[in-house]
């Protein structure tokens, strides 16, 4: 297979460039299905995230010539997937069980992303349940879990912005809590085999399988071991780049983009239809780097109060057009009286587009919202090709954009 060139691009927006163009002749479509059971599609979203996570993994781990720079990047991108089929699979259990409306907005709502406290309801819930020993192994691990990530977000941010009450009885400030605040030298091949032994009892549970799972048996329930291979180790938190997003945009752009072209690889020679499981996961890791590309600009190269900073970024959260507009001012004081000035309401409209088809950062990770809305209404075709390189050229004027106002 030839090798891909993820690292070099140079797709650009385009003028008038749709992000769900088609050609219905091109034999890079693929179909997102209208869910009919949510519990179903909620499994299925599983599989495609374990899928991304497991491809991209073995893509690094067992490359001809490991890249150390991949090993130490792609851990951010690589956690999240394999984080988020967990918590897909977990509610997968529940809504088997949990059938009412109101009940499962509830579920959702108190459980939130935890995958501990999601399964200690299904422990109440499910009439069915795996063996005790393997309850009491993911029980463990999932415990562990949650002591770095509770909210799954420590695997999307670089850092948590909180607020700090003031000692004197003032009114606190922002501060921020960085993610791997030392550096940390993580077994990759440890990490993933983890998640998997989790999602295979989690699949098990789902498809009630009465076979005893073994993977558990092989691993520790600890979220992360240090240690492994030279070339199987994941190094992050660098003490002299603890807070930067670099990492992390570096890592979900590149995924993506392997994800894009390992699909057009199978596609063109006609080896798998893996396109309709890597589709969602390619678009999510694509929408949120263009989230972490606008905070990156804000965060680090604007002249803003830090208080500011911290505020806007909050109250804008998931907002791709709420984050843009704070950066525009800048970015038209840096084209100004340049051949770029034009430009921008190019890159405006990409914006727009993008936080018009996905408001919230959920449309690729759920099939559903909060409030039990499916996203997919109805059956929806995609180039995987075209939405691809959209949010690529985005990804890259964005990061053009960065340096600019970085070097000024």
């Amino acid at each position: 297979m030839e090798k891909p060139n993820i690292l070099i691009s140079t797709i650009s927006p385009v003028r008038g460039k749709k992000i769900n163009a088609i050609d219905r002749h091109s034999k890079y479509i693929v179909k997102v299905l209208a869910p009919t059971d949510l519990s179903e599609a909620l499994f299925d979203y599983a599989e495609c995230f374990f899928e991304a996570a497991h491809r991209i993994t073995e893509f690094i781990l067992h490359a001809e010539y490991p890249d150390i720079g991949k090993l130490d990047t792609y851990f951010f991108s690589i956690a999240f997937l394999y984080r988020h089929c967990i918590e897909l699979g977990l509610k997968a259990i529940g809504f088997q069980y949990i059938q009412d409306k109101d009940d499962r907005k509830k579920f959702v709502k108190n459980t939130r992303h935890n995958p501990s406290e999601i399964l200690s309801v299904l422990m109440e819930k499910c009439s069915w349940l795996r063996p005790k020993e393997e309850l009491q192994w993911i029980q463990r691990y999932f415990a562990d879990l949650s002591q770095k990530d509770r909210e799954s977000d420590s695997f999307r941010y670089p850092f948590h912005i909180i607020w700090e009450p003031d000692d004197w009885g003032g009114d606190g400030k922002f501060a921020i809590k960085i993610v791997f605040d030392e550096q940390t030298h993580i077994d990759l091949e440890k990490f993933a085999n983890k998640f998997g032994a989790a999602y295979e009892i989690i699949k098990k549970w789902y498809n009630k399988d009465e076979e005893s799972a073994t993977e558990w048996k092989e691993v520790d329930p600890v979220f992360i071991e240090i240690g492994g291979y030279y070339y199987s180790q994941s190094v992050v938190g660098y003490k002299y780049n603890r807070a930067q997003f670099y990492s992390y945009t570096k890592a979900y752009l590149e995924t993506a983009n392997y994800l894009k072209w390992y699909m057009q690889q199978e596609t063109d020679r006609e080896r798998s239809d893996c396109s309709k499981r890597l589709f969602l996961p390619m678009c999510y890791l694509y929408r949120n780097c263009v989230e972490l590309s606008l905070k990156t600009i804000w965060f680090q190269d604007i002249g803003e109060d830090f208080q500011t900073k911290c505020k806007c970024m909050l109250d804008n959260k998931h907002s791709i057009i709420g984050m843009w507009k704070k950066i525009k001012p800048y970015v038209l004081g840096a084209a100004r009286g340049t051949s770029d000035e034009e430009y921008i309401d190019v890159i405006e409209d990409y914006c727009m587009q993008v936080h018009t088809f996905d408001s919230d950062a959920n449309k690729f990770r759920y099939p559903m919202s909060n409030s039990m809305q499916v996203y997919f209404s109805f059956n929806k075709r995609f180039d995987f090709i075209e939405i691809g390189n959209f949010f690529e050229a985005l990804n890259n004027i964005l990061d053009g954009i960065d340096s600019k106002l970085n070097d000024m």
